[in-house]
C-alpha cells in the first residue's frame, strides 16, 4: 500500500499532520459493526489494511471501563495491520471526548488523540489535561466555531459536515453539498475533513472542495466487506474513480 500523506486538495495543512494519510478517515460504531457480524477492532484491522489512515474511537453509550477495553483493542488492531501489511506511516487512533481516558493512557505511554463536539470538552481544556502532544479535532460548521478554533490555537483538524444527509445522528442537520462544503471550507483556516453521508459514489463529488481527507462511519462499519469499501472510498476520493458496489453512509 502506498503511503500518501494528506488527501485531494489539502487546506492549510500542518506540520502536526507531516506524515499522515488523512484521505479516509474512520469513526466507530459498535452496533453498526456488531449488526455486520464483526467487532470494532475487527472492522478497523479490515478498514486500515484497505487504506484507513486515521481511526476516531466512538461509543457514546459505553461505560468508561468499557470505553477503554475498545480502545485498547483498536489500538492492537491498528498495530497488528500495520505490522501485517508493511504499513510504515504512523495511523493516529483518536478517542471521542473521553478525555479522562486519553489523559490516563497517555500517562502510560499510549499515544493516542481526543476528538470534541461543540458540546463537549473545550478544546483548551482539553489541551490543558492532555498536554501539547496529542492531536485535537473539533466538528464545526459555523464561522464563528471555526473563528474559535483558530483562536484556541489548539486545533488541529477540524470535521464538517454533514456534507450529506446522514442517518447516524439522529438531530443532523442538512447536508451540505460540495459547493457549501467547499465554501465553508475556505474560511476556516484549519485542515479539514469532510464527514456525513459519504459514500463511495460521492467521495468523488468532494474532490477539490479543499478538504484533506473523507470522513466516514457506515460507509465502513456496516458494509459486508470493510477492506474493499475502504478501497473504493479512498480510491473515489483521491483519484475520482466510481465506486464498485459499497453503498453504505454515514
Amino acid at each position: 500500500m502506498t503511503d500518501t500523506v494528506h488527501g485531494t486538495g489539502s487546506q492549510h495543512p500542518t506540520d502536526r499532520l507531516a506524515g499522515l494519510d488523512t484521505a479516509l478517515y474512520l469513526v466507530t460504531d459498535t452496533a453498526q459493526c456488531a449488526s455486520a457480524g464483526r467487532s470494532v477492532a475487527q472492522t478497523v484491522a479490515e478498514a486500515v489494511a484497505g487504506g484507513v489512515g486515521i481511526v476516531q474511537v466512538r461509543d457514546k453509550t459505553a461505560t468508561d471501563a468499557a470505553f477503554r477495553r475498545l480502545t485498547e483493542e483498536v489500538l492492537e488492531a491498528v498495530e497488528r495491520t500495520r505490522q501485517r501489511e508493511g504499513i510504515t506511516r504512523p495511523i493516529p487512533v483518536f478517542l471521542n471526548d473521553r478525555v479522562e481516558i486519553a489523559r490516563d493512557l497517555l500517562a502510560e505511554g499510549t499515544q493516542v488523540h481526543v476528538h470534541v463536539g461543540q458540546t463537549d470538552t473545550p478544546v483548551t481544556k482539553v489541551r490543558e489535561l492532555l498536554g501539547p502532544e496529542p492531536l485535537i479535532g473539533l466538528s464545526a460548521a459555523e464561522d464563528e466555531e471555526f473563528a474559535a478554533a483558530r483562536a484556541s490555537g489548539v486545533v488541529d483538524l477540524l470535521g464538517v459536515g454533514p456534507a450529506y444527509e446522514t442517518a447516524t445522528k439522529a438531530d443532523a442537520p442538512a447536508g451540505l453539498g460540495p459547493q457549501r462544503l467547499a465554501e465553508l471550507v475556505a474560511r476556516a483556516g484549519l485542515p479539514c475533513v469532510g464527514i456525513g453521508g459519504i459514500t463511495a459514489d460521492r467521495a468523488a463529488e468532494l474532490r477539490g472542495t479543499g478538504i484533506i481527507g473523507i470522513c466516514v462511519v457506515s460507509a465502513i462499519c456496516a458494509a459486508p466487506d470493510p477492506r474493499a469499501a475502504a478501497r473504493a472510498l479512498r480510491t473515489a476520493f483521491l483519484h475520482g474513480l466510481p465506486a464498485a458496489d459499497e453503498s453504505g453512509e454515514d
